[in-house]
Formats: structure tokens, C-alpha cells, sequence
């Protein structure tokens, strides 16, 4: 009997030429526990990789950014969405396109048509100028992305305090930090949410200890 294997299509901006890179990926080449998706011009490549949680990491060359971006996502989001793309946290311009073919396509043309609009006859410098202007502002996604990897290390009991019984903590959001803060030790921690760089930082941490 033959299984069909699961399969989902990748695509991503290369900030060096400026096109999109698509595969098709399927979980069989994830065997080894890493995909690289490289972009013929030699200039970048995207790396998908399981952890040990069967989740995946995804560390995404950006168009505007100095820095990669990393990010991790559930195996169900990633071989069944029928769309699923992540955008730039600094910029919000679409770099990674996630899911059925036809989907992606159309996907990245509305990108496209939306970065067009938002450069006009600009290039890419402009929007890599325009964004260090801001790049030093607290920004909203910074945010969430700060909460998402929160939640996910809550998720996986991996929030230590000085508690037997695991705590009970709680987030408080101020301009430029969150404080993440056990309502029962007291301990906390400060997490800045104005550093594009601090945040991607924080996207590689496996567990988070309050003081």
C-alpha cells in the first residue's frame, strides 16, 4: 500500500535578488529534521527545521531586516493550512508563504501589489531606509510576537519561578516591556518590546527563568 505523504508549498523573499523562491516540501524530506530552501542566485536560503517537540522552526531571510527571522509553528499549521504567511515584524511585508499551491500563488501576487503601493516607483533601499526610521519605536507586533513565545512556553511548563507547584504568572505591557511576573513568589522578569533584534532573540529561547 502506498501512503500519500503530506506535503504543503514554501515560498519566501530573497533580499538579495528580490524574487521569490517556491517549493513544494514534503514531511518525508523533513526526515532528517532540516529542509533548506535555497534561492538560485546563491544570496540566501531558508531553513525549516523540526524541534523536539515536533513543532517547526523556521528561520526566514527578510527583505528589510539585517536579521533573519525565526519563527515556530505547529506541524498541523504548516502541512494543513490552506494559506498561512508570515510577515516581517518590523515592516509587515509579507516574506514567507505558506500552503496549497494555488493559495501561495495568488498570496504572493496580493503582496506584491501591496509592497508596489506602498514604495510606488521606490526600490527596496527605500523601504529598508523608511524602516530605520521606526526601527527604534515599540511596535505592536513586536508585541505579539513576545506574548506568542510567552504563551507557548507556559504551554510547555517552561516558565520557572520560585514556586513548587509551577506558579501563576501573569503579563504586564508598558510601552517599551512586558513584565512577565509570578503573582505568588513575586519574582519577574523585564522583556524589551522595543528592539526588532531583542525580539528575534527571544524567539530562540527553550525556557524562561523569573528573578
Amino acid at each position: 500500500m502506498i501512503l500519500n505523504q503530506k506535503e504543503t508549498t514554501l515560498a519566501y523573499r530573497c533580499p538579495a535578488c528580490g524574487g521569490v523562491v517556491t517549493s513544494m516540501v514534503g514531511a518525508f524530506s523533513l526526515s532528517g529534521n532540516m529542509f533548506r530552501l535555497k534561492c538560485s542566485c546563491g544570496g540566501s536560503h531558508m531553513t525549516v527545521e523540526k524541534t523536539n517537540e515536533g513543532k517547526m522552526r523556521l528561520i526566514v531571510p527578510c527583505m528589510v531586516c539585517s536579521t533573519d527571522h525565526s519563527y515556530i509553528i505547529s506541524n498541523e499549521v504548516f502541512f494543513d493550512s490552506d494559506i498561512f504567511v508570515i510577515g516581517c515584524s518590523m515592516s509587515g511585508i509579507d516574506i514567507c508563504f505558506i500552503g496549497k499551491e494555488k493559495n501561495v500563488e495568488d498570496a504572493i501576487l496580493r503582496s506584491n501589489e501591496e509592497i508596489i503601493e506602498m514604495v510606488g516607483d521606490g526600490s527596496l533601499s527605500s523601504i529598508q531606509n523608511m524602516e530605520k526610521d521606526r526601527s527604534a519605536l515599540s511596535d505592536p507586533q513586536i508585541t505579539d510576537i513576545i506574548k506568542y513565545v510567552i504563551n507557548e512556553l507556559a504551554d510547555e511548563n517552561k516558565i520557572y519561578c520560585g514556586c513548587d507547584d509551577g506558579g501563576d504568572f501573569v503579563c504586564d505591557i508598558y510601552d517599551e516591556h512586558i513584565t512577565l511576573r509570578c503573582i505568588k513568589c513575586k519574582r519577574s522578569v523585564d522583556i524589551p518590546t522595543n528592539s526588532v533584534i531583542k525580539a528575534h532573540e527571544f524567539l530562540e529561547i527553550d525556557s524562561l527563568t523569573l528573578k
